[in-house]
């Protein structure tokens, strides 16, 4: 199989939480020691990091700060010009609908780790960020907090209307600090609203025509020429199996299709059905393994009975859903939750 090949992020947004770590009881270059990354070649303009070690990062974060909030406050804290050559283009276009447009385009410059889809029928618009690699879940949560905040506050400056009511939609449960999202107001926030891992934002009310204080078409042209040499550059950095994995363990009780992921990556289900096979995996095998991960899971909870589990798994009966468990675990149902709960 073809090693994957490890998107590298841009460092220089970590710089921007230096003062909320020290707040935070701790500092950015203890994250790094904990980490271990290097904090001098951290601090380098070109510096970028792999999922690896941006994970890993995060996860310190949450250790050393105890805080739940670090994506909502990392969010506010990022500007269009913390986006190197991409924020000096968004900031030079002629209108919103230019710069979002454009946005989508060269998201991957920004972080391979979501793509973005702008979408607009008349003066109706939808912001999507979904997940285009794999991630752990508290990084996955993290990342979703973190689009919709900064989203939130590097557009509403640009409207003419200074009060544009519009809705934020994250698949995401509300966090502890869910207080915290009065702060995004008039916007309104809806958590748990979609059974597979994306940030949606629908407006209707945001000026998306009107000219920008900073609209320069010359700087438009620079800026996008070193956009699009960025671009080829980056290459596919896809795994498809840790993706799908991922997607299938997000969706829990639910049961996505070849063509749902597809369409969530914009892509045919053949193609990827092809990029599955070409890593040595499909669909079928990796939902029959996340499943039956789940199955063990939920049988750990004896108050659940078995026939529950069974149609919550999607088993059209609980004869289906024992010769399926007994197929993979080598023991029934019943006989699992006695041994597992006995401790054996």
């Amino acid at each position: 199989m073809k090693p994957t090949l490890r998107p590298l992020i841009p460092a220089r947004y970590w710089l921007l939480m230096g003062d909320y770590l020290k707040s935070a009881g701790t500092s950015l270059d203890a994250l790094l020691h904990a980490a271990d990354i290097d904090s001098e070649r951290f601090r380098e303009t070109d510096f970028a990091l792999n999922t690896q070690q941006y994970e890993r990062l995060l996860s310190e974060a949450f250790r050393l700060t105890g805080r739940t909030d670090i994506g909502f406050e990392w969010g506010r804290r990022i500007t269009q010009n913390s986006h190197g050559i991409l924020g000096y283009a968004m900031l030079s276009y002629a209108t919103l609908d230019q710069s979002l447009r454009q946005c989508a385009r060269y998201f991957k410059l920004l972080t391979p780790m979501f793509r973005m889809i702008y979408q607009r029928t008349g003066n109706r618009m939808e912001i999507i960020y979904r997940p285009a690699q794999p991630m752990g879940a508290q990084t996955l949560n993290l990342l979703q907090e973190l689009m919709a905040v900064a989203t939130h506050f590097q557009c509403t400056p640009l409207l003419q209307n200074p009060s544009p009511v519009y809705d934020i939609y994250l698949s995401m449960e509300a966090p502890a600090h869910v207080e915290r999202y009065r702060e995004l107001a008039p916007a309104r926030v809806h958590f748990g609203a979609s059974p597979l891992p994306e940030v949606r934002l629908v407006a209707d009310t945001w000026s998306l025509d009107a000219r920008l204080p900073m609209a320069n078409e010359h700087a438009v042209r620079m800026a996008e020429e070193r956009c699009e040499a960025l671009l080829q550059q980056s290459g596919d950095q896809l795994g498809w199996t840790n993706w799908v994995l991922m997607m299938l363990r997000e969706a829990e009780d639910n049961q996505p299709t070849l063509e749902d992921l597809a369409r969530f990556l914009g892509i045919s289900p053949r193609t990827l059905d092809r990029q599955l096979k070409k890593e040595g995996s499909s669909l079928r095998d990796l939902a029959t393994d996340v499943r039956n991960g789940r199955a063990r899971e939920l049988l750990l909870d004896e108050t659940l009975p078995i026939s529950q589990i069974a149609y919550r798994l999607g088993f059209t009966d609980v004869a289906n859903f024992s010769r399926a468990f007994r197929r993979a675990n080598g023991v029934s149902p019943s006989d699992y939750r006695r041994a597992a709960n006995a401790g054996e």
